[in-house]
């Protein structure tokens, strides 16, 4: 159909010209659906995570897609980015208490002396400062800018500037901390939470990243199999929650949080997915993706329970 614009009734037809069915839910719940709920471009997304032919004169022809299964698996996203915005938060809340507790317990940092080292090694912060009109921010940035404190500078920054404040405050006083690259990987899931982006539109394997070798050595901690975390964790998407659950479990000092946020999470992947799972069963790419969520959700849920942080 080109690059003109569809109407409603034009991207069900679009849809069924390329094998996709309504035999679940029927045309006209779907252009419901399209009306009030989401729009085709972005649910069309999931479709990504299907089997495709194309061939001349017939174009593109999904393999076994149901419109009723691109809906549910974009209701599962949404539900996941909803679950997962409170644990990254979390983590970034976590991890500044983290930084302000071993800053006052330092005999030899004052707390504005690490914060001198860093204006002098980041100095275009000082000009991001000049440029921040945000009104929750200014009042601070008025008052402290020129004599910033740890426990004040965390407070403008944006988790990428804390994490390089965090950085470079652990490695100078030696102490242990979380790796920043894993802190790095929870900023950019983060970052799309936050700005709405789809996170299971392409649960295919991709290529070998820097960050693979340390989400295997966690799963493998867990007790997954070595070779099958090694697949798994080419999938982008399971890096990533992998290294987060992770991160949140040792930085975050709240039993209680932890055990409330993991309990969501767990009630979601290991009970509300298993509503229409049989619609992913003959998946070869979403069905090994939701077992492992579901075990390694699992696996976290039962650590917090036990894990008791004095």
């Amino acid at each position: 159909m080109g690059n003109r614009k569809l109407t409603l009734e034009g991207q069900i037809q679009q849809m069924k010209s390329q094998n996709i069915g309504f035999s679940i839910v029927n045309e006209a719940e779907a252009i419901e659906y399209l009306s009030n709920h989401t729009y085709y471009f972005r649910l069309k997304f999931y479709a990504e995570n299907y089997e495709k032919t194309k061939l001349p004169g017939v174009g593109t022809r999904y393999l076994d897609l149901e419109f009723a299964y691109l809906k549910e698996l974009s209701l599962m996203d949404l539900y996941y980015r909803r679950v997962m915005f409170n644990i990254v938060q979390d983590i970034e809340h976590y991890a500044k208490i983290r930084l302000i507790k071993s800053v006052t317990k330092n005999k030899k940092e004052d707390g504005y002396n690490i914060v001198s080292e860093y204006l002098t090694r980041y100095r275009w912060f000082d000009k991001e400062l000049s440029r921040h009109q945000s009104k929750y921010a200014k009042g601070l940035i008025d008052k402290y800018k020129g004599n910033f404190g740890v426990w004040n500078i965390i407070e403008i920054q944006t988790f990428s500037q804390f994490i390089d404040l965090y950085e470079l405050y652990f490695k100078k006083y030696k102490q242990q901390h979380m790796p920043p690259e894993y802190l790095d990987v929870v900023k950019v899931l983060r970052n799309s939470i936050a700005h709405n982006n789809c996170l299971m539109f392409n649960l295919h394997k991709g290529k070998m990243t820097k960050d693979v070798e340390a989400a295997v050595a966690i799963a493998e901690e867990l007790g997954f199999d070595e070779q099958e975390a090694r697949e798994l964790m080419l999938v982008s998407f399971l890096r990533d929650l992998t290294i987060t659950l992770y991160v949140f479990y040792n930085i975050v000092s709240s039993k209680e949080e932890r055990i409330e946020q993991m309990g969501i999470l767990n009630r979601l992947v290991n009970e509300r997915y298993n509503n229409h799972i049989d619609y992913f069963s003959n998946n070869s790419v979403i069905m090994p993706v939701i077992k492992y969520m579901q075990k390694l959700v699992g696996i976290f849920n039962d650590k917090v329970q036990i894990k008791n942080i004095g």
